[in-house]
């Protein structure tokens, strides 16, 4: 059947209507069954990483179990190797004892073979960082000039400074005392 509205314009009733989604009616008991599902999966999720922390807390139990008993085990390694490093140190020390076992008598046979006549030695004293102070008597000065020389030109001994040249008497003769410092290398 066909209808015709035969009314004017503006006496039709307008009627307008939205578009509408057409859902499949489900029933009362489907939001509940997705709410179910929902919970289902958290209480699962829950229940699994419940169960891995307590697996991880009885590796931690377990792992803290073995280290103390390793504990003593590595106390002795401590120890062991503290004295490993003592034991170096000392044989280092040796081995340095070792290489300059010979240096002191090359140093006095250079120094003994650079004093020239007519002077005396009355004191060699090792200082610290290598250096020595050398004093002595002679007649001249020019005998402390020619130690000098002598001492510069040879291997071990370096940087000879004068540091004090005076005028002395012993038993009635004049004399030269000096004092000599200087450095010495391996």
């Amino acid at each position: 059947m066909i209808r015709i509205n035969l009314l004017p314009k503006e006496e039709r009733s307008r009627r307008h209507s939205l578009p509408s989604l057409r859902i499949p009616k489900l029933g009362g008991v489907a939001p509940f069954a997705v709410i179910g599902v929902v919970f289902g999966l958290v209480v699962t999720v829950a229940t699994t990483q419940s169960q891995q922390v307590k697996k991880l807390q009885a590796d931690i139990e377990v792992t803290r179990e073995e280290a103390d008993r390793y504990k003593p085990q590595l106390e002795r390694i401590q120890q062991i190797t503290q004295k490993r490093q003592d034991v170096r140190a000392r044989l280092d020390i040796i081995a340095s004892l070792d290489r300059q076992r010979y240096l002191r008598v090359q140093l006095l046979d250079e120094l003994s073979a650079s004093v020239p006549e007519n002077m005396w030695l009355s004191s060699v004293v090792e200082m610290d960082n290598n250096k020595v102070q050398i004093d002595g008597v002679t007649f001249s000065n020019f005998n402390v000039a020619r130690f000098m020389d002598q001492l510069e030109g040879t291997d071990h001994w370096q940087n000879i400074d004068l540091t004090v040249a005076q005028k002395g008497s012993i038993d009635d003769t004049d004399v030269v005392q000096f004092s000599l410092t200087t450095e010495t290398q391996p």
